[in-house]
């Protein structure tokens, strides 16, 4: 048996695979058997994704302007939808997607390549730099990791990393420390670059954030935010700007060993929420609003996407 099992209380992947959830299938294929891309099964994931009830949903709800709902700013009406749609693995040729996508570049990036909360009618910016890390990242997923305007928002990225080796949140806290949601949502846009962009800047951009988590117990930092945030423990899923212990894990855990000392609290924290069958709860979730027109899992329930993310940590860990 794989030593990253004998950490389970029980084994959830028949319940992961279930053709129910296409979504989450598809990513247990590929995350944790290893699947190719172009395996029959996988390939019939995709599939059975692009008429899911989910992303049906979403995609009828948008509007023809490449916006959902009555707010027009792009960082309230099309960046959690984009999100939302990556995370159920949607990846359709659909002219909507290619809508909104323009429709962010339209209205949201800044000529030196940041994503603004597109307020410049108030002089405010609005530049933070987990929008400018989570549109890379999904830009990437989307297809468009080529495109000028995506190299522009990663160059910003890898110029904006501070001294203390975080980003800072610039509009929301205006302090002189690394945010640490801020950096989690840049250690995941780098991530997800493909090998050709992995460069030694890249590279060194990520040891320098992954050693900052490290050597602030993941979660603990020199912060005047005052108490730490619950939503660090409250694992639920999709996350946009925030963050948890278990998104930081997953992230660092192709880089460290399951050995080191300054992981084995959040490792911990992690595994205590299992229940007997190796399953983990939703413990948060996304309201249901007419501009948000799907509803992910009930809180308190099993979770297959807080499990999947928990037993995707344990197998990069001990991989």
């Amino acid at each position: 048996m794989e030593q990253w099992k004998n950490l389970l209380n029980g084994d959830p992947i028949d319940w992961l695979l279930e053709e129910s959830d296409p979504s989450a299938r598809y990513f247990t294929l590929g995350k944790l058997l290893d699947r190719p891309e172009d395996d029959t099964e996988v390939i019939a994931a995709r599939v059975a994704i692009s008429t899911s009830e989910p992303v049906r949903r979403m995609l009828d709800a948008q509007r023809p302007q490449g916006y959902w709902g009555r707010d027009k700013r792009p960082y309230h009406s099309v960046t959690k939808h984009l999100i939302t749609l990556e995370h159920l693995g949607y990846q359709g040729d659909d002219e909507r997607v290619k809508n909104a996508i323009e429709y962010l570049f339209t209205n949201a990036q800044m000529k030196d390549g940041a994503f603004t909360a597109a307020e410049f009618e108030k002089g405010r910016p609005g530049v933070v730099p987990c929008f400018t890390a989570n549109a890379v990242h999904f830009l990437h997923w989307f297809g468009y990791g080529e495109d000028e305007r995506t190299q522009r928002a990663l160059d910003y990225l890898l110029r904006t990393q501070r001294d203390d080796d975080g980003w800072l949140c610039f509009e929301r806290v205006k302090k002189t420390h690394a945010c640490f949601w801020a950096t989690a949502k840049a250690l995941r846009a780098l991530e997800m670059l493909p090998p050709e962009q992995q460069t030694t800047e890249v590279r060194a951009a990520r040891q320098r954030a992954i050693s900052l988590f490290l050597s602030s117990g993941l979660y603990r930092h020199h912060s005047e935010f005052g108490k730490v945030s619950p939503s660090w423990f409250q694992f639920g899923r999709p996350l946009f700007a925030s963050t948890d212990v278990l998104e930081v894990l997953e992230l660092m855990a192709p880089y460290v060993s399951p050995d080191d000392e300054r992981i084995q609290e959040g490792l911990e924290i992690v595994l205590n929420k299992q229940d007997e069958n190796g399953r983990w709860p939703a413990e948060r979730r996304m309201p249901v609003k007419k501009t948000f027109p799907i509803e992910f899992e009930e809180t308190g329930q099993p979770s297959k996407w807080v499990t999947l993310h928990a037993v995707n940590i344990l197998r990069r860990l001990y991989s």
